[in-house]
């Protein structure tokens, strides 16, 4: 069968069926209504091409992509969630949000990861072709320039590193020198390139302490082995935010879809669709999407889902920073114990 017939086809939480072209590599989205007409759309069609986002630097970790194949990413509020590590961040999961246009609440996109200018060269004389093209703020002003003259048409983001807001915040302060705050930086980051190294090595090799404060790293190595009680634990051990919460579900989502049909993942396949579940409304728990989360709580859930929510929603409350938030989330916490028992 030819490529150009064949197609991907994704339902989503929300709904939505996306259906990918993969011999063009473009998309439609269809709803309740029919095909969607994205905003800005040329001549209202419904064909969007499937957005392709390279990254150029050695100090940027997509090792949690495939990377120049199909994937597929949340949409908040019709921006496309990309999440990346940088070294300069240490450990932390940062993200870069794109306008789709679309209403869908997961659209499909190509991520691609350049070292130097030379490979991103490379690829575009091969035929590669890309949209967007991320960079950090070092880099070099007239490449960046001879970029834009040679590809009038990329979309070029610069991303601010952690170590230059510091240096800037120090204010009236006597600041420490710049190479020193990136050496203690790095010190304290410990990033890992998951290319090169499992992560079961690392536990192996008793390593494991350098990374226990990161939660995205820690629900690869519970994945890893399967340790799913552990990895739903980690909604309780750790304040996540949404864009920790997105990554650790493109982990779930890469196992669910087992594309490389692995018998092991087979038997695993409900309850793992089962995680993922929890963690989409943890991320609207956490984002305090009320409209979206009460239509859920209309729905119902499992007794396990119900169960996994309840006890997220109890530590939400405690943190609560205000009082109308603190009785949103007592609301909730009553009606998933309803669910709860109901199901029990």
């Amino acid at each position: 069968m030819e490529l150009d017939s064949l197609y991907e086809e994704r339902k989503t939480p929300a709904g939505f069926l996306v259906k990918v072209r993969l011999g063009k590599m473009t998309y439609v989205v269809f709803t309740s209504r029919g095909p969607e007409v994205p905003k800005g759309a040329r001549n209202q069609s419904i064909v969007v091409p499937v957005p392709r986002i390279a990254f150029l630097g050695e100090d940027f970790d997509l090792s949690h992509f495939r990377l120049g194949e199909l994937s597929f990413v949340n949409v908040k509020q019709g921006k496309l969630v990309i999440p990346y590590q940088h070294s300069s961040s240490g450990n932390e999961v940062r993200t870069i949000f794109l306008n789709s246009g679309s209403e869908c609440d997961i659209l499909p996109v190509i991520i691609y990861h350049y070292d130097r200018v030379e490979s991103l060269l490379k690829a575009r004389e091969e035929g590669v072709e890309m949209h967007h093209l991320v960079l950090d703020e070092e880099f070099p002003r007239q490449e960046l320039v001879a970029l834009k003259i040679r590809f009038p048409s990329l979309n070029m983001l610069i991303i601010k590193r952690k170590v230059a807001q510091k240096i800037g915040a120090v204010g009236e302060k006597p600041s420490p020198g710049k190479e020193e705050l990136e050496k203690s930086l790095r010190e304290e980051s410990s990033i890992v390139d998951f290319n090169k190294v499992r992560a079961t090595d690392l536990l192996e090799k008793g390593n494991l302490n350098m990374h226990s404060k990161n939660p995205v790293f820690l629900a690869r190595i519970h994945l890893r082995k399967m340790e799913l009680e552990k990895v739903k634990q980690l909604l309780l051990e750790f304040t996540l935010k949404s864009e920790e919460v997105a990554f650790i579900r493109t982990f779930l989502d890469v196992m669910i879809r087992n594309e490389d049909n692995k018998e092991e993942l087979k038997g695993w396949a409900p309850k793992l669709k089962n995680l993922d579940e929890g963690f989409r409304l943890a991320g609207l728990i956490l984002e305090t999407r009320e409209k979206e989360f009460e239509a859920e709580l209309d729905k119902g859930f499992s007794k396990d889902i119900a169960s996994m929510v309840y006890a997220l929603l109890e530590k939400e409350q405690d943190r609560a920073e205000s009082k109308e938030q603190e009785i949103v989330l007592w609301e909730w916490k009553l009606r998933a114990k309803r669910l709860f028992r109901k199901t029990a």
